[in-house]
């Protein structure tokens, strides 16, 4: 997905290790891959409003911690996933142009030698010495074989815009994949996740089949962070991502719906399905013991607190969702690590 974006040799490559081994540490920022991602297009200088405003950030002395480096990489390194299918699209887009050009261009030639060919069989009709004859005949072989020659060009050249076409195709796929995919976890993030329930919440608006969404937050994670460090914390994310996919099944949909928040959509499930999984996970999470891979400290327990709504025929997405944030708000409020559910009216505690 990334080979267009970055072709720098080894040697190159290599050079901007060093440079970003050296500006993360003196930041004191963690080695992930979206902290080496922004100081890589940085160090490479591929980038050049990154870059501007990185150094205005070091010229007004601002602190440059793992959220700015965040936002630094949503707002122009995630971007460039846009960007590259932007022009990808524009070359398949310019290759049919091509083909068709190329197609519209034969064909005239095709006309233009039928009507030749058509007039030597005139002549031929006509023709009454044997030179003229064999002259004429000549005529119509080589025309002949000139039609045949186009076409093997014109073949070759449809093939050879195929075989692009093709590669552009695989591209775009990988791009649109990349586009709603949460880098860090794997899940899916709030963009890509929308779009895969929009079919489920299709099915259950016309079939009035149950579906049952859950959110789920993890209880003070900004402490983990503060405590012990964004890479702890990113590895906690993604081991509590591992763990709804664990746990998922089906068609059930998961992804995460922004910081230490979580989303699951369970189709053909109704209230008490959704609770049931919610406290699966939950427990799951509860009876887990922690450690800090970077200081080897004990993190202890880690525990998570969720919301549970069923669909209401007639609701639309964003108001099923308000449903549940009702309800896991309301577990936060009465204690944190314990599941609520809205019914429809209220938040209950099953």
């Amino acid at each position: 997905m990334l080979k267009n974006l970055y072709l720098d040799s080894l040697e190159a490559s290599g050079r901007y290790l060093r440079i970003i081994l050296k500006e993360i540490s003196e930041l004191k920022l963690p080695y992930t891959p979206i902290v080496y991602a922004v100081w890589y297009e940085y160090a490479s200088g591929q980038n050049c409003e990154l870059n501007k405003d990185i150094q205005a950030a070091r010229k007004k002395k601002e602190l440059i911690d793992y959220q700015k480096v965040l936002e630094w990489f949503r707002h122009h390194v995630s971007a460039k996933q846009l960007l590259v299918t932007e022009e990808q699209t524009k070359k398949a887009g310019s290759l049919f142009e091509d083909m068709t050009s190329r197609l519209t261009e034969a064909g005239t030639r095709m006309d233009r030698r039928g009507e030749q060919l058509k007039t030597h069989i005139e002549h031929l009709n006509d023709a009454s010495s044997e030179p003229d004859i064999k002259n004429i005949c000549r005529d119509i072989v080589l025309e002949t074989q000139q039609i045949i020659d186009d076409n093997t060009d014109l073949k070759k050249n449809i093939l050879k815009t195929i075989t692009e076409l093709d590669t552009v195709k695989l591209e775009l796929r990988d791009l649109k994949e990349a586009a709603k995919t949460d880098m860090l976890t794997g899940l899916l993030n709030r963009r890509g996740f929308k779009n895969a329930v929009a079919t489920p919440m299709r099915d259950a608006q016309e079939e009035t089949a149950p579906l049952t969404l859950i959110l789920a937050d993890i209880d003070r994670f900004k402490r983990i962070n503060d405590n012990y460090g964004h890479l702890t914390g990113d590895n906690v994310l993604k081991l509590i991502s591992k763990l709804l996919q664990k746990h998922i099944k089906g068609k059930d949909i998961a992804g995460r719906f922004g910081g230490e928040e979580f989303i699951m959509v369970l189709p053909e499930t109704k209230m008490d399905g959704g609770f049931a999984l919610a406290e699966q996970i939950r427990i799951s999470l509860e009876k887990m013991r922690w450690q800090s891979k970077s200081s080897g400290k004990d993190i202890g327990t880690i525990t998570i607190s969720l919301g549970v709504a069923q669909f209401i025929p007639g609701e639309n997405l964003d108001a099923l969702i308000a449903r549940a944030d009702k309800a896991l708000y309301a577990a936060k409020e009465n204690g944190r690590n314990r599941t609520g559910t809205h019914n429809g009216k209220e938040v209950i505690f099953p």
